[in-house]
């Protein structure tokens, strides 16, 4: 399957450039200055779009690092993530032109929201596998970083839906909404990635990291509870 998972990486790195591509090309130019607060619309659902599909993108990467072959249900969920992802030129212009603001937010949610779970199962089952392969694991172990998986996955969705939610209640203002998760979750994947990064330099495992991660958010944890 390492051969698979190449192949495959090289066809999802194309995808991802025709998509941002497209949602670029779809940006209409106006004809007069009263154009300009629409023009304005377009580009900020441009980058709304751009942040999400990265997000995509660099999970994806920090997933598919943790082992050098996949499993074919990992490779079932990655295609179908994939023609997902695909609709968001689509879902962003629904946003802008169709006149039914709640249908648009719906389908532009109900894409980011399938994506988001299904680079989640991705992420679960590679690096369940991994820790398995671990010659230092353990049931207890095991069990740990399974439940740890399972609350990051499940905190994810809730925060999608939950948003999601609200800007259907409030679908005047609910594509602005969007704006704020997003570039919340950006900022994090910086973080994790430059904190990963950094231990990759200083010839730590993939396995050593995530205990490390799974410390700190235990410790973090605790400490909010007192």
């Amino acid at each position: 399957m390492k051969l698979l998972k190449d192949r495959f990486d090289t066809l999802s790195d194309a995808i991802i450039a025709i998509v941002m591509t497209i949602l670029v090309l779809e940006i209409s130019i106006p004809s007069s200055m009263k154009g300009l607060p629409h023009l304005f619309e377009q580009v900020a659902l441009f980058l709304l779009s751009f942040i999400i599909i990265i997000n995509f993108w660099y999970h994806r990467f920090q997933a598919m690092r943790a082992t050098d072959k996949t499993t074919f249900r990992t490779f079932l969920m990655d295609v179908i993530a994939h023609a997902i992802l695909a609709l968001f030129p689509l879902a962003t212009k629904m946003l802008v032109e169709f006149d039914v603001r709640w249908v648009g937010i719906l389908f532009f949610g109900g894409i980011n929201l399938l994506t988001g779970v299904l680079v989640n199962c991705m992420t679960y089952e590679l690096a369940m596998k991994a820790v398995k392969n671990s010659p230092d694991k353990g049931e207890e172990a095991i069990q740990m970083f399974n439940d740890w998986l399972n609350r990051r996955a499940i905190g994810s969705l809730v925060a999608d839906i939950v948003l999601l939610a609200i800007s259907l209640c409030f679908n005047t203002i609910g594509v602005y909404i969007y704006i704020l998760m997003p570039l919340l979750k950006f900022i994090s994947n910086f973080r994790h990635g430059r904190a990963m990064e950094t231990a990759y330099q200083e010839g730590q495992s993939f396995q050593e990291i995530l205990k490390q991660r799974m410390s700190a958010d235990k410790n973090h944890s605790a400490s909010s509870s007192n």
